[in-house]
């Protein structure tokens, strides 16, 4: 299976997750667009290295809004141009929410929209993410992109936790973030908590 890891917002947690999921099930990776450093790439590569890992999409030397770099570094590509790799298990990691731009016509979730797979909506808690929670659900809905599962990264509030279950139905699964010390153990905990979910 192919899977997207998307996000509501930029730093929220997708590389943690990708590095977890690749870990617990065995995937392959790959960063649709990487704008500045460090690299994702480097990450999943730090704690993963037997995972394999394809060239991203595109690079970007600044850290900015991929349509922002696209202009700044005079790059030349087009969003539905970049091809995923044809790996039969294998995490897409998108930048920033979904509708962060790629380049100056069309967003993250216009690609998934065009390149259907399922996605793990990835979010943690701060003040006002509940908003750009349900407002990320809806549009994954709208779109009719498959959701997995909410993956709440970070800090656990059970009294958001309820009213985000209630509102949307969506299965929501708790994950801590990890350093070398218990990236295994983390990752033991992602496996048995999502095979609970779905089968991969």
């Amino acid at each position: 299976m192919q899977i997207y890891v998307s996000a509501v917002h930029t730093n929220v947690g997708k590389t943690h997750f990708s590095a977890l999921f690749c870990q617990s099930f065995n995937y392959d990776y790959f960063k649709l667009i990487q704008a500045g450093k460090p690299m994702d790439r480097e990450f999943i590569a730090k704690f993963n290295p037997q995972t394999k890992i394809f060239k991203e999409g595109f690079v970007f030397e600044i850290s900015a809004s991929p349509h922002i770099c696209k202009i700044k570094e005079q790059a030349k590509y087009e969003a539905m141009d970049i091809k995923i790799p044809s790996s039969k298990n294998l995490i897409i990691e998108l930048a920033g929410g979904l509708l962060s731009p790629i380049d100056e016509q069309y967003t993250m979730i216009d690609f998934m929209k065009q390149f259907k797979r399922p996605t793990f909506l990835i979010a943690k808690y701060y003040m006002g993410s509940i908003n750009h929670i349900l407002l990320s659900l809806q549009a994954l809905k709208n779109a009719q992109i498959p959701i997995i599962a909410l993956i709440m990264m970070g800090r656990k509030n059970i009294l958001q936790d309820a009213f985000i279950q209630n509102y949307t139905q969506i299965p929501l699964i708790h994950l801590p973030f990890f350093n070398e010390n218990n990236f295994l153990k983390i990752s033991q905990i992602t496996k048995e908590k999502l095979i609970k979910l779905h089968k991969f």
